[in-house]
């Protein structure tokens, strides 16, 4: 498959909040890391940079950032190798998933999928690339592939070169003079490089040099290079000497017209015509060197892609949050607070410094520097404390730290609160918050003999026993009333009566498998509008909607739904991870098997995402956050976030100034037409001059779409369209226009 690209250029890695804002309903963004670049690879124009979740590329002669993947017509953005051949202008690009792209002149992208199609048991990654003549040498755990940059297709596979004709992984390939080189786990093999010699027959292999793993290999000076535990030897006429005696981490070895150059731990090493310049980097993960002469290099650990520049080392690193892990997102606010940590199986600590991460409309920021955010690690729950306008981040060690206007302003522990530190490691863990609805903030606190604790709009601390200490998150319902997953198994539901500081009158129950829970290994848990009560287990979905014997009889439903001619429960039997209520009411829920979206009353799925479907980086699903005043909704999965733009986002109280995009409306345009600003269940109708009806619907929540065609189907003719909109009750309208080209 060929592909001619189309960029939009992030200058310097910012982006606008005009962009952020008009961005079409129904179309998707990425927000991968970049920090970590571990790779890299220059072309004629272009210095691509690659790291575990996210691959760029800079142009030389304005240092702008492209973000490159599914988009722009590549195979993916877990790159693994890059090798750029000059005489071909062609980029080969190596994926974790075996696949292979070829960059021709830095514009089309031809795809060669039959590695990646292959059924192979194992990790298929493009290990190590070799541009040899017209062909790409693609070296694999499998074996060795080679590629025809002319033809756009793989000619040979080559596996079974071990003694024997047993496999091998190939860690890297080279050709010298009339022989050709593979680096396996037990060293060098080698056979004669000629089209009259099978390759796959094994008694053309033999062994060159016998030991450890055998990387990098390189053609240097008509002999072979290659490393080995570190050290750096010489394959010359069949002897094996050490080139390079001091062991240090080898990150790549490479030709080009400037020389041989050896990138290791602290240098990166030149050899031209006997001649050796060594240029200082002291951490370096990967490689590579422009046209000008000027070497590039990636630590591994950040920040980005480095240009060793004569007046000072500059990083380029596109926009994104710092790490690619993610355990919660908050829901309800106007930015997204993202946490990077987690817990394990037991609740317990995962030692995790990934941070937290805010996606604000002018791009990220990560992890705020701070007094407060000192010895803090495993950043777990998240909550935007509307009564406050304060995003909470909380920890698995050291408490609560307050944001506020993307400042940290406090930090709650066991020194200003009730939160008390656990032993043996003397921690506070902080286990689930959440708001109620006369702006009381509730906290979690797993294994304190104070578990449950409420900070009330007024400042003031409250705490409750409320039997257990293993709360594991927290919602509250519409009647105020606290949900709370156990560690140890079902759910408990707690309310403290209209006196908080008495214990009378306070009310508790726990729900397990005996009141209809699916099982006892609840993994989320929401509470809708409506008051309903949304479970997610790791078996599918429990629905709690209502009724005066909560607390002595407690009933959970189960829903069957007729889902396009197929009848069955609904979210089947879907291990669901997290659930998000955005403004129309329905339920976004995250799963180990894509995004799904269920309407309001829980009676149909309307939307699927996968990894096939859609963007979405992975089938597995952590968690969902939401921009509530744009509708995004962002899919935080294992290997990535990626965030959609709803056709529904939170209404306001009163009718906003209507904001309606695209406008204008071209002719071109294809997609759908956004009217947002709008109250909760408006009716929106869509005339022309005349006032002639040309569309009508509902808003969800504070937004409403239109597909741009008549009721009858046919497109309006082109002039001035105008939106009237008219509250629930009737009480408030709203007017706005936009221009409609046909």
């Amino acid at each position: 498959m060929k592909t001619l690209l189309n960029f939009t250029l992030l200058f310097f890695g910012i982006i606008g909040s005009l962009q952020s804002q008009l961005i079409q309903t129904g179309k998707w963004r990425t927000h991968l890391s970049y920090k970590d670049v571990k790779i890299c690879e220059a072309t004629q124009r272009y210095v691509y940079s690659a790291s575990d979740q996210g691959f760029f590329r800079v142009m030389m002669n304005y240092g702008d950032m492209e973000k490159l993947g599914k988009d722009e017509g590549f195979s993916g953005v877990e790159v693994t190798a890059l090798t750029y051949g000059k005489n071909q202008d062609a980029l080969v690009i190596g994926y974790n998933d075996g696949n292979i792209d070829l960059l021709i002149n830095d514009r089309q992208v031809v795809n060669i999928p039959g590695f990646n199609s292959k059924l192979l048991q194992g990790d298929k990654r493009i290990l190590h690339i070799c541009i040899e003549g017209n062909q790409a040498l693609i070296s694999t755990y499998f074996g060795l592939l080679t590629v025809d940059l002319i033809s756009h297709e793989i000619n040979d596979s080559y596996s079974n070169i071990g003694p024997n004709g047993t496999a091998i992984p190939v860690l890297s390939a080279a050709v010298v003079k009339d022989s050709i080189y593979v680096g396996s786990d037990k060293g060098v093999r080698s056979a004669k490089w000629d089209n009259s010699v099978n390759l796959n027959n094994y008694l053309q292999w033999h062994w060159s040099y016998q030991g450890t793993a055998a990387q990098n290999l390189c053609v240097f000076d008509g002999k072979l290079l290659f490393e080995m535990d570190s050290v750096i030897f010489v394959l010359d006429q069949g002897k094996t000497t050490t080139y390079l005696t001091e062991k240090r981490f080898v990150a790549r070895i490479w030709n080009n017209d400037k020389g041989t150059h050896i990138a290791r731990q602290s240098e990166i090493r030149t050899i031209l015509n006997g001649v050796i310049a060594v240029e200082p980097a002291n951490l370096i993960a990967g490689a590579t060197q422009f046209k000008d002469g000027i070497f590039w290099f990636c630590t591994g650990i950040g920040p980005g892609i480095i240009k060793k520049d004569p007046n000072g080392e500059i990083s380029y690193m596109p926009d994104g949050p710092a790490y690619p892990s993610i355990f919660r997102m908050t829901q309800n606010a106007p930015q997204i607070l993202a946490t990077g940590g987690g817990v394990s199986s037991t609740f317990g600590n995962t030692f995790n410094n990934a941070g937290f991460y805010i996606y604000t409309p002018n791009g990220w920021i990560n992890n705020l520097w701070s007094t407060f955010n000192t010895n803090m690690y495993d950043f777990t729950f998240v909550q935007y404390y509307k009564a406050k306008d304060w995003y909470m981040a909380a920890t698995h060690s050291n408490g609560i730290l307050v944001i506020q206007n993307n400042k940290i302003i406090n930090r709650f522990d066991d020194a200003n609160s009730p939160l008390k530190r656990q032993a043996p490691l003397n921690l506070i863990k902080i286990s689930g918050m959440a708001e109620d609805n006369k702006g009381n903030l509730w906290i979690g606190s797993f294994g304190s003999d104070i578990p449950l604790i409420c900070y009330t709009k007024a400042g003031q601390w409250k705490t409750f026993d409320i039997g257990t200490s293993e709360v594991r998150d927290i919602t509250i319902d519409n009647q105020g009333r606290k949900w709370m997953i156990l560690q140890s198994g079902g759910v408990l539901v707690f309310d403290e009566g209209k006196n908080m500081d008495a214990p009378f009158d306070d009310k508790l129950v726990t729900i397990t498998t005996k009141n209809g829970l699916l099982t006892n290994e609840v993994l989320s848990i929401k509470a809708d509008e409506l008051g309903y009560v949304w479970i997610g287990t790791n078996q599918g979905l429990n629905v709690y909607a209502g009724g005066s014997t909560l607390f002595t009889n407690p009933k959970l439903d189960r829903y069957i739904v007729d889902q396009d001619g197929s009848v069955g429960y609904l979210m089947g039997e879907e291990t669901i991870n997290d659930i998000c209520i955005d403004g129309g009411n329905r339920k976004w829920m995250a799963t180990n098997n894509g995004l799904f979206l269920v309407d309001e009353y829980g009676q149909r799925v309307l939307k699927h995402f996968n990894k096939d479907n859609s963007p979405l980086l992975s089938d597995r699903v952590i968690c969902v956050g939401q921009v509530n005043t744009s509708g995004d909704i962002f899919a935080g999965t294992d290997k990535g976030i990626v965030s959609y733009r709803s056709d529904a986002s939170e209404a306001a109280e009163s009718f906003d100034k209507i904001k309606i995009y695209p406008n204008p409306v071209t002719a071109k345009y294809d997609g759908i037409i956004t009217i947002e600003g709008l109250t909760s269940n408006a009716e929106v109708k869509i005339t022309d001059a005349t006032g002639k009806l040309v569309y009508q619907t509902k808003a969800n929540g504070g937004k409403a779409t239109w597909n741009g065609l008549r009721l009858d189907g046919s497109k309006p003719n082109s002039g001035v369209l105008f939106v009237f909109a008219i509250n629930s009750d009737g009480s408030e309208t709203a007017m706005g226009k936009f221009i409609y080209i046909h």
